[in-house]
């Protein structure tokens, strides 16, 4: 089974870093196997406690990172034309494409 490396961002704030087997963006609830620093443990997390879950290459972050206020209409890079912005209730926008957005869904995939 394959494993994604990703960081989970809580509604209340809250981050925990980890990999998952069984994450989609249709699905209710999915299973974060946690970091060390985090308890090592495997949480049930529900999709609903959540402001967004993010795939990433590793856990250290970018200090470079500069964010996104366009859309990059490059298909090499996104795979649709469909452009995003996310209001989140705290403030915070994102900017990006989406080729499985859905009004009524879940949650979606949205690449920056």
């Amino acid at each position: 089974m394959m494993s994604n490396k990703i960081v989970v961002k809580f509604k209340d704030g809250k981050i925990v870093k980890g990999w998952s087997t069984d994450f989609g963006p249709n699905k209710e609830i999915f299973h974060l196997h946690s970091l060390e620093e985090y308890g090592k443990e495997i949480l049930e997390i529900e999709i609903s406690s959540l402001k967004a879950v993010f795939f990433v290459k590793d856990y250290l972050g970018d200090k470079n990172y500069k964010k996104v206020r366009t859309f990059n209409i490059d298909l090499k890079i996104t795979p649709s034309q469909r452009k995003l912005i996310v209001n989140f209730v705290d403030g915070e926008h994102l900017y990006g494409t989406s080729h499985d957005y859905g009004r009524y869904k879940i949650g979606f995939f949205i690449y920056p």
